[in-house]
């Protein structure tokens, strides 16, 4: 029965497994991967937007300024906040971070997230914006009731499924060389 189990790995082994294990936090930092943005259409609805330099874009920076800054504090991934005190002038905002995330990834997450909203949405009051990472939201008081709605969406994205899978090969490739390599090497 024990011919059955491989042999335990050399030095050179251990330190090999080491390195490689070392080389995972190197994608830390990486910009988040963008699932979707909900802007509406701003041209639509004038109660939608609001005007630049206005009181409400102030409450807005106020707001994604708050919810950063929290990103880093918030032990569940999540934190809500309301800038301003007189409608239409306030601003609802709030993020959600992946569970698995450290406090970290969540804030480089929600800030990348908060500079995306406001180049790609520029005076847009209700902008949902989706990464692998994180989710923010900004409100109106008048699209209240969108707060609640269902974004669930299903996506196909193939870059995210060909990044796993990649991951998964270079994992079993790394496992399967350790192993030969254990094989091979003498046990010290």
């Amino acid at each position: 029965m024990n011919n059955l189990l491989p042999a335990m790995p050399g030095k050179a082994t251990f330190v090999y497994t080491i390195y490689l294990l070392s080389l995972i936090p190197i994608t830390k930092g990486a910009d988040p991967f963008f699932l979707t943005l909900d802007c509406p259409d701003a041209t639509l609805n004038t109660t939608s937007t609001y005007a630049p330099n206005s009181t409400y874009q102030t409450n807005l920076n106020t707001l994604f300024s708050v919810l950063s800054s929290n990103s880093n504090n918030a032990s569940n991934g999540f934190y809500n906040f309301t800038a301003g005190s007189s409608p239409p002038d306030i601003a609802y905002g709030l993020f959600l971070c992946r569970g698995d995330l450290t406090a970290t990834t969540c804030h480089d997450c929600v800030v990348y997230a908060s500079k995306a909203v406001v180049a790609q949405c520029p005076t847009s009051k209700r902008v949902s914006i989706w990464y692998i990472e994180c989710m923010l939201r900004t409100l109106c008081p008048s699209h209240y009731s969108f707060w609640f709605d269902d974004h669930t969406q299903a996506t196909t994205h193939s870059d995210v499924l060909a990044s796993v899978t990649g991951a998964g090969e270079m994992f079993g490739t790394a496992v399967l060389s350790i192993k030969t390599a254990g094989m091979i090497s003498p046990s010290n």
